[in-house]
């Protein structure tokens, strides 16, 4: 009996470890498939709220809010506002609609649409 209460509290130690299902560091890209523009999420959850960054290190920008749609428990709908620079130094938006899928699974899928600036693409993240 003892070894079967373990068992089944182990998944629920775990998950409880990692925390939110969003915070991590996510790789991948966004743009058009032919100059695809290389993007890290850097994003952290402490008990309320998720923040973080986008492409961290001179060219970051600043997650202003996350917003969550968890009505779908395989897919939540999930919308970022951030603020970086381009190029010249100007500041610019980034707006990021996307989908959180594989919720349950150490790898997760973060996928949709990404405009920055004037600029709109798709993109695709997986959680390193």
């Amino acid at each position: 009996m003892l070894a079967l209460l373990i068992a089944l509290a182990l998944p629920a130690g775990a998950w409880a470890q990692f925390g939110h299902p969003l915070k991590g560091q996510w790789s991948g890209q966004w743009g058009p498939a032919t100059s695809p523009t290389r993007l890290l999420l850097d994003l952290q959850w402490d008990g309320k709220s998720v923040t973080g960054v986008i492409n961290p290190g001179t060219t970051d920008a600043t997650v202003k809010a996350v917003t969550i749609d968890y009505t779908n428990p395989a897919a939540w709908v999930v919308k970022i506002q951030a603020e970086g620079k381009d190029e010249s130094g100007k500041p610019v938006s980034i707006a990021v609609d996307g989908r959180l899928e594989n919720i349950g699974a150490y790898t997760r899928l973060f996928h949709g649409t990404w405009t920055q600036g004037g600029r709109k693409g798709e993109f695709a993240v997986t959680r390193n």
